[in-house]
């Protein structure tokens, strides 16, 4: 296994990989390593997601038949509050119309755009600065999941990473309309 199929397999163990990031690990997960990397992977439980288009590749358990219940999962699978959940859905209906109405590849939000839609779904408080702060807390949560990268020298602007439409999909919205539901009954 040469250099760059290694560098491959230690960015997509950290998270996702975008075709950015290396471009030479990337044409090597792409072109010539992808058959023994997925291998490498799938010992372990685990299955390579690329999306060439789009230029990202990640990880994810592998969903085993009932005789392999027992093994256990090597990714943990994470419960994301409200307001980080809001947030994903927000970015996702964002680079949806971006899609529909550019042909740029990146699809960028200042932080202010996010707190505005944001306040939409938000219950009002008297205290602005501390919601405020709230928000920014969860941006920088979605940043850690990688669903928004900082623009460089631009303050407050990112770009929406293509692989949100991956994570946030028609069932991950079914599901979160069903916890919205959930909420709803609870507050009342």
């Amino acid at each position: 296994m040469n250099i760059d199929a290694r560098v491959a397999i230690i960015l997509l163990t950290k998270g996702l990989f975008y075709k950015n990031d290396n471009e030479k690990a990337w044409s090597q997960l792409i072109e010539n390593s992808y058959g023994l990397i997925k291998d490498y992977f799938e010992v372990i439980g685990l299955e390579v997601i690329c999306d060439e288009n789009e230029g990202y590749a990640y990880l994810q358990n592998i969903e085993y038949e009932e005789e392999y219940l027992s093994v256990p999962k090597l990714i943990r699978s994470r419960e994301l509050s409200y307001k980080v959940s809001l947030l994903c859905v927000l970015l996702r209906k964002e680079i949806a119309d971006f899609d529909m109405q550019n042909e740029n590849t990146k699809a960028v939000i200042t932080a202010q755009e996010i707190k505005e839609k944001m306040l939409l779904f938000l219950p009002t408080k008297t205290n602005e600065v501390k919601l405020f702060k709230e928000i920014e807390s969860n941006i920088k949560k979605v940043q850690e999941l990688g669903f928004l990268r900082s623009l460089k020298n631009q303050d407050d602007v990112y770009e929406i990473k293509r692989s949100i439409k991956a994570f946030v999909d028609a069932q991950w919205l079914s599901d979160f309309n069903d916890r919205l539901d959930e909420y709803k009954e609870v507050k009342s």
